[in-house]
């Protein structure tokens, strides 16, 4: 058993040998994926029965690249229990639903049913709180094992929101840690998993929650337990918001007294990246490179986001290779500038974590008003927003437009005034600039007011700033079209969350400005200057980090202010280059 049979490097070697209880400090780029991998190996190796084996993360995405990973030497990974902690904790409950208020089988609700009911509980008791500041109080009651934080309306919503559910035998994600947990702490469920479990291994450790980690706790025992091993990085701990405490690696060092390893050596970024890297490190020692590749950090100011958006693009055209070419943004309407140029430059893009902007409801609905307007054949676009929003024309009538087209709707509304307001209106903004004819159209509608959601009127906002850079409506509709042709190849659009475990050899961090990053909601500033962190690493040759002077809000320019995070980074660049030379 040797270290080259694993592919790994000394200080990789020495974490996946040490002495159980283990945990490994891995920085960006070090391989701790493989290092996990190469410890589930050495044990299946030693003849370690798999069934014994639980190795378990926190995205589905990672758990498959895991198993992904396993088959290639271990086919029969069903044998292995490798997951999220989440279809974990599922398994645990199906076993021991006795000790749980639920019956089999039960519900599992996601973000939309929680909404829903939140609002009803809302809305039937005339409280004035935002349901997803609710829905954000009960999670981190759950993931805290806190209910001292509830008081007033909150504790109302939480109760019956929590009766509810139970009501309809019915739980929702944060229920499924929850009940998990009370199920281990009865003897028969924790005797049962602590023996099954003899090794357990767990992958980005900094994401735990204060629930998820005793989870942990619960499952390990002192006399069956023969590995626990444990790996992350806390400088990536950036989904504080979900409940994820980085301190949980501290906390693990205090209780288990384990063997500390770290991986500081980089395998993905060039030099140049990692020296800049290194200034945002809040934990451990800085990151050493070890590719031999040479690179480029550069920063850019740039007069207003449409230049921003308008010259990076350019510069992506001339590099080429865009497959290996990423966008990442602190906050996603940052894409809607990029989407609109890359279209009209033919620039192919996908966007990673989120739906391209056209594709977003205000978007189609106002498309489709412009496509009706400009093309008596498109029925399609015409039944989309004919009763958007409401004119009385329902379902059966809708299916009938879709069969007989305009002379149908204008049959109609010889009997609808509102359907005859509805046709003068297309007609009216057939020729005008498409500015111009959303805000018409907004107008005529009271599309605002019909819009339920607070990030779809922020949406509408933003439709409105992006349709300015556009003369024509047909303009705008192939830019759209082209846009929908997309097959998910080109340059990649992503949030800097979104990036997390990616890696790309040209990044541009763009619209690093005052009050976006960090952002101006975010109560945790050190948790910002890690995600910015996060997103420096996913950079392997090239790296641009950049902000714009002036936005346009409101139809008017305003002045924009760098963050600090862009002041500290050219700042180092500005110091090291007068030492260069």
């Amino acid at each position: 058993m040797t270290k080259e049979k694993y592919g790994l490097n000394d200080e990789q070697w020495t974490a996946v040998m040490a002495k159980s209880p283990t945990i490994i400090h891995a920085s960006a780029g070090s391989g701790k994926t493989r290092c996990l991998i190469s410890k589930i190996r050495i044990l299946l190796d030693q003849e370690i029965n798999p069934e014994n084996i639980l190795a378990i993360t926190f995205t589905n995405k990672a758990a498959n690249e895991m198993k992904e990973r396993l088959k290639s030497f271990f086919p029969d990974i069903k044998k292995m229990q490798v997951s999220t902690i989440h279809s974990m904790c599922v398994q645990i409950i199906r076993k021991f639903i006795k000790h749980t208020p639920l019956k089999i089988p039960f519900s599992i609700y996601d973000d939309g049913d929680q909404l829903n009911i939140v609002k009803t509980i809302i809305k039937s008791r005339n409280f004035l709180s935002d349901p997803y500041k609710a829905l954000e109080v009960i999670s981190r009651v759950k993931s805290d094992l806190n209910e001292d934080i509830l008081d007033g309306d909150l504790k109302t919503i939480y109760d019956t929101y929590q009766d509810i559910l139970l009501k309809n035998n019915a739980c929702d994600f944060d229920d499924l840690l929850v009940y998990a947990f009370k199920c281990l702490g009865n003897k028969d469920c924790h005797d049962y998993y602590s023996n099954l479990w003899q090794h357990i291994l767990c992958d980005e450790f900094q994401d735990t929650s204060t629930i998820q980690y005793k989870i942990l706790c619960s499952i390990q025992d002192d006399l069956n337990t023969e590995t626990l091993f444990v790996i992350g990085d806390p400088n990536q701990s950036v989904y504080g918001w979900r409940g994820a405490r980085p301190d949980n690696m501290d906390d693990f060092i205090k209780q288990f007294k384990p063997t500390v390893c770290s991986l500081l050596y980089n395998y993905r970024s060039c030099s140049e990246v990692i020296d800049y890297a290194n200034d945002f490190l809040q934990f451990g020692d800085p990151m050493i490179p070890k590719t031999a590749t040479t690179g480029k950090m550069s920063f850019s100011v740039f007069n207003s986001q449409e230049d921003e958006a308008e010259k990076i693009a350019t510069a992506i055209m001339t590099m080429g290779n865009y497959e290996e070419t990423a966008i990442l943004f602190r906050v996603n309407t940052r894409t809607l500038l990029f989407e609109k140029v890359f279209s009209q430059k033919r620039i192919p893009y996908k966007i990673v974590g989120a739906l391209p902007f056209y594709r977003r409801k205000v978007a189609k609905d106002l498309l489709s008003y412009c496509k009706a307007a400009c093309n008596h054949s498109d029925i399609e676009s015409l039944v989309r927003i004919v009763n958007t929003p409401k004119r009385g024309f329902g379902e059966s009538k809708q299916e009938k437009l879709l069969h007989e087209g305009w002379p149908y709707l204008e049959e109609m509304a010889l009997q609808m005034p509102l359907i005859d307001s509805f046709i003068d209106l297309l007609k009216n903004i057939r020729d005008k600039t498409p500015f111009e004819a959303i805000s018409e159209i907004v107008y005529q509608t009271n599309y605002r007011e019909y819009l339920s959601k607070d990030n779809d009127r922020l949406m509408l906002n933003s439709f409105l700033e992006v349709v300015s850079g556009f003369n024509t409506l047909e303009e705008l509709i192939l830019a759209s079209n082209f846009l929908e042709e997309d097959k998910g190849h080109g340059v990649k659009l992503m949030s800097a969350h979104a990036s997390k475990g990616l890696e790309f050899d040209r990044v541009f961090v763009v619209g690093v400005e005052d009050g976006v990053w960090p952002h101006k909601l975010s109560m945790d500033s050190d948790e910002e200057s890690r995600l910015y962190y996060v997103s420096l690493t996913r950079a392997r040759k090239y790296l641009n980090v950049s902000y714009a002077r002036s936005k346009i809000f409101r139809g008017s320019p305003i002045e924009i202010l760098p963050s600090y995070l862009f002041t500290k980074s050219y700042e180092s660049y500005t110091k090291r280059k007068q030492k260069s030379t």
